[in-house]
């Protein structure tokens, strides 16, 4: 349900149609009226569609944190971080993996070195993942149990802080 307000916040007419502001006629129209507002002085106030707004926000920046942190690299990763484990638990004896070697050979590490290194990363990366996800799901239930505009807000807010802080932690920036 949408309302139109006025500058006190007071609802004037609130409808479930659609309902989009027509510059052509003065006003904001329904497919059965419009309500006159010249000036554009009523604010729309549509809840349903900021939550589905909310909500899609915050899949696009988690999709996005991904595609900065891992790119298409994912499958990559997990086997490095396989091969890695396997030579730790190993007590880095026998062969040395092959995505571990190609790590340990440009930075002039040992295989053991480029292994710890590895794993400290996918660590982090899983901590990484493990938080987004709680939030992400926490977060979009509460935008849509959200009664108010203001609710949604708090939750907008959460989850830009939220954002900024994982993108920090990763070293991908943006916004």
């Amino acid at each position: 349900m949408w309302h139109l307000q006025d500058q006190s916040g007071n609802n004037v007419v609130s409808g479930t149609k659609p309902v989009a502001w027509s510059a052509q006629r003065g006003g904001w129209e329904t497919p059965e009226t419009c309500y006159a507002d010249p000036d554009r002085l009523l604010v729309l106030v549509d809840l349903p569609a900021g939550v589905a707004s909310t909500v899609a926000h915050i899949d696009a920046d988690v999709d996005e944190i991904y595609r900065l942190a891992i790119g298409n690299r994912q499958a990559e990763y997990e086997e490095a971080e396989r091969q890695a484990k396997a030579f730790a638990e190993a007590n880095y004896a026998g062969p040395v993996p092959s995505m571990v070697q190609s790590w340990a050979d440009p930075k002039g590490w040992t295989p053991e070195q480029a292994a710890d290194e590895i794993l400290q990363q996918s660590a982090i990366w899983r901590g990484a993942q493990q938080a987004i996800r709680a939030q992400r799901l926490a977060l979009k239930e509460q935008a849509r149990a959200a009664s108010s505009m203001a609710d949604l807000v708090a939750v907008r807010t959460a989850w830009a802080g939220f954002v900024a802080v994982v993108r920090a932690q990763l070293g991908v920036g943006g916004g």
